[in-house]
């Protein structure tokens, strides 16, 4: 027995000092220098940039980073590498967005609590929606350009990273040198990746150690097959992860490309079937080959062609002359430094899972096919795939096996540039709206905090469009963000947003909009602003002006007064003013002109009384203009029911509103407080052709602009904000341009403004699917300089919220009077219009918590 027990104990002994296989060894990171900011590796140096993913690319953007890429050093002894990884951990951004939108408590955070929960499932599982086979979750993506060499002088080195440090910053890119921290997260995220992982996750750094032995969990196990490799480790949390990772190559060299073509790689805006569906990198490992050499053997190829184009071995030849041409093009290109010749390794990862590895390395072939690129699964070449994605790899020595396997390509660096994996979607992650890209890249929307010149926004969409819903979001956020908003609605479409946060509701028979109101509270306030170029805003002056221009248009609505009825007008309302402060009624601005005209003599001024006659106290509109205001200040959200009002009373009430709003955007305080006025159904309220309206527009909005505000303008269709003065007025002072789906008219309007759009826009806006059959709306939005395409989704319970389908109101409006409370009214609607799509998403959303 104890001769047995000794031999058991001896081979364990034996078992325990035999060398451990495990992949840290393979692993040539050892050091860093903080003080050059450099990575000692096995065999090599190198150092590392954290940089932004472009909102776009052009040709002179294409044409900068070829001759940035010559200016680096040439030869066997540099590697370069961009990177670009996609993902789905973008948690941080919904719970800051969470935040901001649950500022004022009570329905507000209950709403964002409700949204963030929904859209962290959409993260990682893909929104609920209604076009079958089609997955759009949200993403976000992070790029790296990596330098590494083995030339032994460490001030190279230090020289090209200032040469390419400096070139790209001049180019618009941000960035951020790679720490030890960023290193062994990017190689962990490679060879370590946990799907579950929500959010980023820097690893820890110990200065102590060698790099190679933090970068992954000890436990890491890695298994080739022939088609994919499976790691296995035990996350932060303890819990095991398996992951299938699947390396793809070009398979040819692709023809006529450019760079800011690559993101329909990812996900198609022409075709919503082809995507990338899951996690992915793309890795582009590349070498400039010297000028010298290239040029000695473009040169004897020149001269060996000419031989044979100029013998009778050319019949046998055929291609030799068109060969001949492009190598004499190339000279050319060589010797003017137009582009250098430079060898390339391109390799796609797809992050998967036993599951899902066939269907997502199908869709990832169909979405690089449909986008130029044809990729294919690197079969028996997994190991070396996946060790030429890591930092600085090439370097030690994995260059040369990539050329024995044939994966080295060889190109113009004007064409290596176009495959820079740095290009996708513009996106705004400061908060707001949420508004995924048709790419699926996270992005909200927020017109106070979106880069345009201005915040007003022209918004059109047609029937089915889901415009009621976007534009509701877009009231509902900026109330939940502490802003104040003012809708001029027509159908009650805003009646249960307006209730349900808390808001007035007034109808037309409570709407009265003396505009003298609220002059004494602007007169006595002591805000300060100041105009764009620093100046100090004088609100009474604002105000008075904006009065001026109101008089004006409904005492001639037709035809503009001139320069010196205005004038003059504008000493009215002063005088009238001055003498009963806010108790001033039009009556008394018609007497002050009546006292004017006949200092004068002068009937023009006195025609401008006549024409004001109807709205004074004695006239046909007589409450309207002359009782007081009833728009409250205190109120944060008003709602403004025009159904009822006289037509020919209408457009002077939205005038005297634009008015009144803006004198409560100055009294709402500083200019930081998002202020927006909605005017629902522009179309049909703003119908006219009177330059004088027009001017008066302009100065409404300016106005707004100076006291923080903005107005966002809602049509039908695009058209509708061409067909009169006011629409047009309206559209051109808005920075903001919301395209939801069009309706028929928008075929005429391209036909008289055949380059409003490209052709690709147009047929991408045409291809705008209905809302109730697509299950989201889809939106062009161009704003600060950018156009980009997105997609609303919205939950069942919002859906239900937000509807104004005529029979769903109706239910609702009859809960309501029947004296339930609007919470119940709404969550009853809800049940019995969308109860199968409620049931469906809280099952989902429950069986992923």
């Amino acid at each position: 027995m104890f001769s047995t027990s000794s031999s058991g104990l001896s081979a364990l002994f034996q078992e325990a000092k035999q060398a451990q296989n495990h992949l840290h060894h393979e692993l040539p990171y050892r050091d860093y220098d903080p003080i050059e900011r450099v990575f000692d590796n096995t065999h090599s140096r190198g150092f590392g940039f954290k940089i932004s993913v472009l909102g776009g690319a052009n040709d002179d953007l294409i044409q900068s980073l070829s001759h940035l890429m010559g200016d680096l050093p040439a030869g066997d002894k540099w590697d370069y590498q961009v990177q670009l990884f996609g993902h789905n951990r973008v948690a941080h951004y919904l719970e800051g967005n969470q935040a901001l939108l649950s500022q004022r408590g009570g329905i507000c955070q209950k709403l964002a609590n409700d949204d963030a929960i929904y859209a962290h499932y959409a993260a990682q599982h893909g929104f609920l929606h209604r076009q079958k086979n089609n997955r759009f979750d949200l993403r976000d993506y992070d790029a790296f350009f990596f330098v590494s060499t083995t030339e032994k002088d460490p001030q190279e080195l230090l020289d090209a990273r200032m040469t390419l440090e400096t070139g790209l910053a001049q180019l618009g890119f941000d960035l951020l040198p790679v720490t030890p921290e960023m290193l062994l997260t990017d190689v962990s995220d490679i060879l370590n990746f946990d799907k579950r992982q929500d959010r980023p996750k820097e690893k820890g750094y110990n200065p102590l150690e060698p790099l190679n032995l933090q970068a992954l969990s000890p436990d890491t196990e890695a298994l080739t097959h022939r088609g994919h490799i499976a790691t296995r480790h035990t996350n932060d949390q303890g819990e095991e992860v398996r992951t299938r990772l699947v390396n793809l190559g070009l398979s040819r060299l692709p023809g006529d490309y450019r760079l800011y073509a690559l993101p329909e790689a990812f996900s198609s805006l022409r075709n919503v079937s082809r995507n990338i569906t899951c996690p992915h990198r793309v890795t582009l490992s590349f070498r400039n080959e010297p000028t010298g050499k290239q040029n000695a053997d473009n040169d004897n190829k020149i001269k060996d062609l000419t031989k044979t184009v100029n013998s009778q071995m050319a019949l046998l030849t055929p291609t030799a002359e068109d060969e001949l041409k492009e190598r004499k093009a190339l000279q050319k290109g060589l010797l003017s430094k137009e582009f250098t010749i430079a060898s390339m390794v391109l390799t796609v990862s797809l992050f998967t899972d036993k599951t899902h590895q066939k269907k997502d390395t199908q869709a990832a072939k169909e979405s690089f096919s449909h986008a130029g690129l044809d990729i294919i699964p690197l079969k028996m070449n997994q190991p070396q795939a996946l060790l030429s994605t890591l930092p600085f790899m090439m370097s030690e020595g994995l260059w040369g096996d990539c050329k024995k396997a044939g994966r080295v390509r060889t190109l113009k660096s004007s064409n290596l540039v176009n495959l820079f994996p740095l290009i996708m979607d513009f996106c705004q992650l400061k908060g707001g709206v949420l508004l995924p890209t048709m790419r699926q890249q996270i992005s909200f929307f927020n017109p106070f905090t979106c880069g345009s010149d201005n915040q007003n926004i022209a918004l059109t969409g047609g029937s089915g469009a889901g415009k009621s819903f976007l534009v509701q979001e877009i009231a509902e956020t900026v109330y939940a963000m502490g802003g104040k908003v003012w809708i001029l609605d027509k159908g009650a479409s805003y009646k249960k947003l307006t209730l349900s946060l808390g808001g007035t509701y007034m109808t037309h028979a409570n709407i009265f909009l003396n505009p003298f109101t609220h002059l004494g509270a602007m007169q006595s306030a002591e805000f300060e602003f100041v105009d764009d170029d620093g100046r100090p805003v004088d609100p009474m002056m604002e105000a008075l002006d904006n009065i001026t221009a109101l008089f004006a248009t409904i005492a001639s609505p037709y035809v503009p007064l001139t320069a010196f009825q205005q004038s003059v007008l504008g000493d009215a309302i002063v005088t009238a003013w001055e003498r009963k402060g806010n108790q001033a009624l039009v009556d008394d601005v018609r007497d002050a002109l009546i006292e004017i005209a006949g200092e004068e003599s002068d009937r023009r001024i006195k025609d401008i009384a006549v024409q004001l006659k109807k709205f004074c106290t004695d006239g046909m509109y007589k409450d309207v203009f002359n009782k007081p205001s009833m728009l409250d200040p205190s109120v944060e959200i008003t709602t403004l029911e025009l159904d009822g009002f006289p037509p020919a009373v209408l457009r002077p009430v939205i005038f005297a509103l634009m008015v009144s709003i803006n004198q409560q955007m100055y009294l709402a305080g500083s200019r930081s407080t998002p202020k927006l006025c909605i005017i629902e159904e522009a179309w049909s309220l703003l119908s006219g052709a009177n330059e004088q309206a027009r001017e008066f527009i302009n100065t409404g909005y300016r106005t707004a602009r100076k006291f923080g505000g903005a107005f966002c303008t809602v049509t039908q269709g695009i058209e509708d904000f061409f067909s009169n003065e006011e629409a047009k007025a309206c559209y051109n002072n808005s920075d903001i341009h919301i395209i939801l789906r069009q309706g028929e008219g928008f075929d005429e309007y391209l036909i008289q403004n055949p380059d409003a759009f490209s052709p690709f826009e147009q047929r991408l806006i045409k291809s705008f699917a209905p809302s109730a059959e697509a299950g989201y709306s889809s939106a062009r939005i161009k704003a600060g300089g950018h156009v980009t395409y997105h997609r609303f989704f919205a939950s069942p319970v919002k859906r239900a919220m937000f509807s104004t389908e005529p029979k769903e109101f109706e239910y609702c409006e009859n809960l309501y009077k029947q004296g339930h409370s609007l919470e119940r009214a709404i969550e009853q609607t809800s049940r019995h219009f969308y109860g199968k799509d409620i049931d469906a998403f809280n099952q989902a959303i429950g069986a992923s918590a």
